[in-house]
């Protein structure tokens, strides 16, 4: 969804609810910003007297001049979404400012232009790592923030002269660039750079003019964009934030060229990181960095707030393309469970990391001294509530979330989401006036709502939108289990898409609204998280609603071995104490089952997870990667007669006897024929009569097959085939020894 979509349609928070609330404490929270003090640093940088002394935290320091940027940004959102006079006013009186301090060669920033100087004018010569470049903090992250602002106040914020002063910076930026070999920008990319590609694809858009688009394609970043095209996986070890603005900048390109290419990198960036790399609040990353596919360490400096703002724009743009359930699955859980829960509702102060570390607590930016990154797009998160409320494409209105509002698509049709959703299980849709043309409305079926029921896009069909269309939706939820995608037991409780946390109370807590966010590794002790050793699979048998107004649930003493009691609520209410998001669990028969198969592995396949499948040097024809929620394993699933999957697996050439284990889903049916490299070994009917658990298949490998090709190896490598018929599944292949 470029800036162009989000203009289409318009949805106005309704008074009083819990996201119209939250959008108030976000707005005075960004009013209570001086623009004199924002545009301190900017004066020095351009060797004028500032008006008003800087902020502090980051600010004050080389990384000066983001939070104009996202000061920026917030004035044009608030202004477009709530009509904020103020906002407005702020936000004229501080476009004019910089107008009057722009270079006549087009630089503006937070900083000198020193950094940017040295590497246009010294070839190769030039120092850079991840964050640093020519002995500068991230330079060009910083005035990236300006140029996205300054687009904004003219997309949003209505302001002309905002165009005016962005395009003399990209014009200066392209005139040093040009000085520039594409080797010497390569280089230079190894530092952060925020959203720099984006920029000038976002000018092009506005403008038509042909060299910003050019200057867009030169600022691709090879090094992360060419392993996407190819949908690999290399984002272990990388920092995390520094990558998806450069998605966001593909994303665009595509929507801007057609490019099949830059649609790929970026769909398979954002699946990559949501289904792959994801907590379950919605947010990524431990300690900004990305770690290994499906690691999911429970820490206090994971799931930091800005990246989760940058996927939900890469969120939109994909949606737009899709126009699938999935995505909008993914926006529902990030929005509710780490967005809305990032922002202190009575102060209005940002969180930097959102801690997964049971016991732990939040840990909120002070308004003045602070400044980090998370503070900046945290002045933004309020004022986009309202983006993905509905989307308008192809002559279909598509509502997205419940959350009550007004909606205005750009021909005119109004309609009215009335709901006091998570609080109450319904929704109404009412057509308050007619628009110029036919549409169609299009309702998400959540994937959480099992009642619900959608089309092949998750969406049900409620036919063309008239005056009498009213429909009230039912949105029954239930508790569920969210577990951990690294299998180490541990475990979330989720109502519906709400992400439930348990309060372990507030005794001898530290300040935690604080300048400097290294408090997360220096600070207290954790309350102590009892393990579960209830049934996960039955979640309501140990689980109790207390308070329906709230949203307060009760854990059953027999939950766990020292009879605590937890009370459980919506982590978007979870402030000023220290909380569990995650519980640990023990469950014994698949311990015991894992502790079978341990003795005599030879090899082990995780079928439907990139990189054992990539380790085991896989092809296929015919098959997808899906998800068994019950047993939460992932799969492959084969689409027909034809289809097939093939591994190359380990064997033991000194075992008496090698076995191949199948493992499938209890309840599936079908046919799967297994072969050792061209021998046939067994066709195997699936009955569905394995109950809602693993089913283990064991298929003997005649020992005259498993031969060694060099003499005394013990272990052999051969090709394993699985043929599937269609709507069979498997879960796990192991090669054993007994």
């Amino acid at each position: 969804m470029n800036a162009t979509n989000s203009l289409q349609v318009k949805a106005v928070l309704e008074e009083g609810t819990m996201f119209s609330d939250s959008q108030k404490v976000g707005l005075k929270y960004v009013l209570d910003y001086s623009p004199d003090r924002m545009l301190a640093p900017a004066y020095k940088a351009m060797g004028k007297t500032p008006k008003d002394v800087t902020y502090g935290g980051w600010e004050a320091r080389q990384i000066q001049g983001h939070m104009l940027g996202h000061y920026l940004s917030a004035l044009s959102g608030f202004y477009y979404q709530t009509g904020s006079a103020e906002a407005k006013q702020k936000l004229d009186y501080t476009v004019k400012c910089i107008k009057e301090l722009q270079r006549d060669d087009g630089y503006f920033g937070g900083i000198p232009s020193t950094p940017f100087d040295t590497v246009f004018s010294s070839g190769e010569n030039f120092k850079v790592d991840r964050f640093s470049l020519a002995d500068w903090w991230v330079p060009w992250y910083s005035v990236h923030k300006i140029y996205a602002g300054l687009l904004d106040s003219y997309i949003y914020g209505g302001n002309k002269d905002a165009l005016e002063i962005v395009t003399k910076m990209c014009d200066w930026a392209i005139a040093g660039s040009s000085r520039m070999t594409d080797k010497e920008m390569q280089k230079m990319f190894t530092c952060e750079h925020g959203g720099m590609c984006k920029v000038f694809a976002d000018l092009y858009d506005i403008t038509k003019n042909e060299k910003y688009l050019k200057e867009a394609q030169r600022w691709i970043h090879k090094e992360i964009m060419n392993p996407a095209m190819k949908e690999q996986d290399k984002l272990q070890g990388y920092h995390a934030n520094t990558q998806i603005p450069k998605f966001l900048g593909i994303a665009r390109l595509y929507e801007l060229t057609g490019k099949s290419e830059y649609r790929t990198a970026a769909e398979f960036f954002f699946n990559t990181v949501t289904q792959n790399r994801s907590y379950s609040i919605g947010g990524n990353s431990k300690g900004e960095h990305f770690g290994k596919e499906f690691d999911e360490p429970l820490e206090r400096d994971t799931c930091e707030t800005c990246n989760t703002y940058n996927m939900l724009e890469l969120a939109e743009h994909i949606f737009a393309w899709k126009k699938n359930s999935q995505v909008a699955d993914f926006y529902e859980t990030a929005l509710y469970n780490h967005i809305l829960a990032s922002q202190d509702p009575q102060t209005g102060a940002k969180t930097y990391f959102v801690s997964m570390q049971a016991g732990f607590h939040k840990v909120y930016c002070t308004h003045d001294n602070a400044m980090w990154c998370c503070t900046g797009t945290g002045l933004e998160n309020p004022e986009r509530y309202n983006r993905f409320i509905a989307s308008e494409f192809d002559d279909a209105l598509y509502i997205n979330l419940f959350i009550p509002s007004t909606i205005t698509t750009s021909d005119g049709w109004k309609i009215k989401i009335e709901t006091n959703f998570p609080y109450e299980e319904k929704a109404k849709i009412t057509v308050l006036s007619k628009g110029k043309t036919d549409k169609v409305l299009k309702v998400r079926a959540p994937s959480w709502c099992k009642e619900r029921k959608g089309g092949s896009d998750g969406y049900t069909d409620c036919g063309k939108l008239s005056t009498l269309t009213s429909l009230e939706i039912n949105l029954p939820m239930a508790l569920n289990i969210r577990r951990s995608l690294d299998r180490s037991g541990n475990f979330t409780i989720k109502y519906g898409p709400i992400v439930l946390a348990a309060d372990l109370g507030n005794k001898n807590m530290p300040n935690d609204i604080v300048d400097d966010h290294l408090i997360y590794m220096q600070s207290g002790k954790n309350a102590s998280v009892e393990v579960i050793t209830a049934d996960l699979k039955n979640p309501s048998s140990w689980i109790s609603l207390s308070d329906k107004s709230t949203l307060t649930f009760t854990t059953a003493k027999s939950a766990n071995e020292k009879a605590v009691a937890y009370t459980l609520r919506p982590f978007y209410d979870i402030h000023h104490t220290r909380y569990a998001t995650y519980f640990p669990s023990t469950n014994a028969s698949e311990n015991k089952r894992a502790g079978l198969f341990e003795k005599i592995t030879t090899d082990f396949i995780e079928v439907g997870r990139q990189q054992s499948e990539v380790e085991h040097k896989y092809k296929t024809e015919g098959t997808e990667i899906g998800y068994v929620e019950s047993v939460d394993r992932n799969c492959r699933s084969f689409m027909s007669d034809e289809s097939f999957v093939l591994y190359k697996a380990k064997f033991d050439a000194t075992a008496k006897q090698n076995k191949i284990v199948l493992t499938v889903y209890g309840k599936d049916t079908g046919s799967l024929t297994v072969l050792y490299g061209s021998e046939l070994l067994q066709k195997v009917d699936l009955k569905g009569d394995g109950g809602d658990d693993f089913l283990d298949i064991s298929i003997e490998v005649p020992k005259k097959l498993v031969k060694a090709k060099q003499k005394g190896a013990k272990v052999v490598r051969e090709d394993i085939t699985i043929k599937g018929s269609k709507g069979s599944r498997i879960l796990e292949i192991r090669t054993v020894n007994k």
